[in-house]
């Protein structure tokens, strides 16, 4: 068994209000005195053995605060500690994994009566305390582990078995330690007075229906042990600013405009003045927008620049990186049948000749600038490798946990939030001819328009972020509202006609349409300069089937990307009408 001692460079600062009565020592020979009692002890009959047991324990302080028009909405700080807990009956040839129970999945068992996933437990514990809550819960996880089991061995009776991948790969111990980490205090007065100071300026904007800035701080600490004596202490953080403002057009039309910045700790976000500056601009032409027009149905040449750029990479290229197996499931019940295009594609092209894509999660800034996705062990006590998945235009790799599929066999330490998921990602392009300045670009979409007899091109800025649109947007418009969301859609929050003579339009109301992992290989050209976007990224296998996160922090690094046809279309449906009177603020 290898022991390696990381060093962790975070603030100094206090993180518990309180103390923490059980050290890392004391809290991993706790879990290793129930680990090695369940493997030893845990049988129900003849019923199937337990052979890998994991214990996860993830101890937050976070804090968020909201405000609306210069007031604060909200303030929510405080102390959890969560429990998972993983129970493998059987071997590693074939378990309880990789099979989806309809009535478990959805309506759980009336055997499950403790939680073992994300099982809230009290943080000041004594030895007996944190025992009994690992035993509670790797009851409850072994009972559901061998009805699982029993079923599907029963479902696979009535089958004919085609695919034999292993269930899960075995792996020898590890011991990963952090060392002098320095916990990250949150500020809390000066989140108040950043929210407060960015969210009024939206009372010079009366047009402005709906608005609301957050700031949120997540420190987590994580301990993980498994019986295989892979044994994992690490530290992380992340911290953001998150802007979203709402209106209607005059014919009822629902527009928006959101930002967000991410990074680890507070200090790589960019300053009060530079974010005050964004939240005006993003203002300004919203309220623009308002009175912009919208478009008839377009198909042709679109630029994507910068948050834009990441953003339509991020929503549908980036996740078919991620390896993933398909459960087993009675009555071919299917659980996600998205993000699978790559599965089977490993030596196909999947973008131009002149594209290459590396996962990169030793990466902690590009050029100066912070990349907030990084890491060095994932959440299985792996060490997290950088992966060149796409190399010249052909896939070449998947990002990977360690549950095995047809074409990926090993972890490469991926597994983020539940799941294997993204991490870094950097997009490049090696020939130096497809490699324009912006103003280049733009004259390459043009003479496109020209060639096509188009009236117009586009350019698009922004796009509609995921984790803002559900956490954000629907809370501000409703969720009947036909905000841009679907397969192959995707809202262009800024989005310009570009004439043939240069000129540039704000147009209103319109979302990219019709698009799938196959248009990215009509990319024909890409800029010179890159942006780092850190975003929050939704889990890519389902968190209701892993019980993890929802959403995990990762980046992208693109250079912007011209593509030689896409569709953009107007939104459509029927559209609420606006408010009868004006708003009061507009008498201020």
């Amino acid at each position: 068994m290898k022991t390696h001692l990381l060093i962790a460079l975070f603030l100094t600062g206090t993180v518990f209000a309180t103390s923490q009565r059980l050290d890392e020592s004391t809290i991993f020979s706790a879990m290793d005195t129930e680990l090695q009692r369940s493997i030893r002890e845990l049988k129900l009959g003849d019923l199937a053995r337990p052979y890998n047991i994991e214990y996860l324990l993830q101890i937050r302080r976070s804090a968020s605060v909201h405000a609306v028009l210069g007031t604060v909405e909200d303030i929510d700080s405080g102390l959890t500690a969560s429990l998972t807990v993983r129970v493998r009956v059987g071997g590693a040839k074939f378990d309880n994994t990789n099979f989806f129970d309809v009535s478990l999945g959805f309506f759980g068992s009336s055997d499950d009566e403790e939680g073992f996933k994300n099982r809230r437990i009290p943080f000041e514990l004594t030895v007996d305390g944190l025992r009994r809550e690992l035993w509670l819960a790797t009851d409850a996880c072994f009972k559901q582990a061998v009805e699982v089991y029993a079923k599907k061995e029963a479902t696979l009776k009535n089958r004919t078995r085609t695919d034999t991948t292993w269930d899960f790969s075995l792996m020898p111990g590890e011991t990963i330690l952090e060392t002098n980490i320095h916990r990250v205090a949150a500020d809390v007065p000066s989140m108040i007075w950043l929210t407060e100071r960015l969210s009024s300026i939206f009372r010079s904007y009366p047009s402005i229906q709906n608005s609301r800035v957050g700031m949120e701080i997540v420190p987590k600490e994580t301990y993980y042990l498994n019986t295989e004596g892979r044994k994992l202490h690490k530290y992380e953080c992340f911290t953001g600013v998150e802007i979203v403002a709402t209106t209607q057009a005059s014919d009822g039309m629902p527009l928006a405009q959101t930002y967000a910045t991410y990074g680890i700790l507070p200090t790589d976000l960019p300053s009060a003045d530079s974010l005050e500056r964004v939240v005006r601009l993003a203002a300004a032409r919203l309220d623009k927008q308002t009175t912009a027009p919208t478009i008839e149905a377009y198909s042709g040449p679109v630029v994507f620049e910068g948050q834009a750029a990441a953003g339509v990479l991020g929503q549908f290229f980036a996740p078919n990186l991620v390896a993933q197996r398909q459960p087993l499931s009675e009555g071919g019940f299917s659980t996600n049948d998205r993000n699978l295009a790559f599965q089977n594609k490993i030596g196909a092209r999947v973008l131009p000749e002149f594209m290459s894509v590396q996962a990169v999660p030793s990466r902690e800034r590009d050029n100066g600038r912070i990349v907030a996705g990084h890491y060095a062990v994932d959440d299985e006590g792996m060490r997290a490798l950088d992966v060149s998945l796409v190399e010249k235009g052909y896939l070449r790799a998947l990002l990977s946990s360690r549950v095995p599929t047809k074409r990926v066999k090993a972890s490469n330490g991926h597994q983020r939030g539940g799941g294997a998921m993204l991490s870094v990602l950097d997009v490049t392009c090696a020939d130096a001819k497809r490699k324009l300045s912006s103003a280049d670009l733009k004259k390459r979409l043009l003479k496109l328009v020209k060639d096509r007899e188009l009236p117009y091109g586009i350019i698009v800025r922004s796009t509609m972020d995921q984790n803002l649109l559900f956490t954000g947007v629907y809370r501000q418009l409703g969720s009947d509202l036909p905000i841009s969301q679907g397969e192959g859609k995707i809202g262009l929050l800024e989005a310009y006609r570009v004439y043939p003579d240069g000129r540039e339009e704000l147009i209103r109301g319109v979302e990219g349409a019709g698009i799938s992992p196959a248009s990215f290989k009509d990319i024909l050209a890409v800029s010179k300069t890159t942006t780092v976007h850190n975003f929050l990224a939704p889990s890519v296998v389902p968190s209701f089937i892993t019980g993890g996160s929802a959403y995990v922090i990762a980046t992208i690094i693109t250079p912007d990307l011209l593509f030689e046809d896409l569709e953009v279309r107007p939104l459509d449906g029927d559209m609420p009408k606006p408010p009868v009177m004006i708003n009061p603020i507009a008498g201020e």
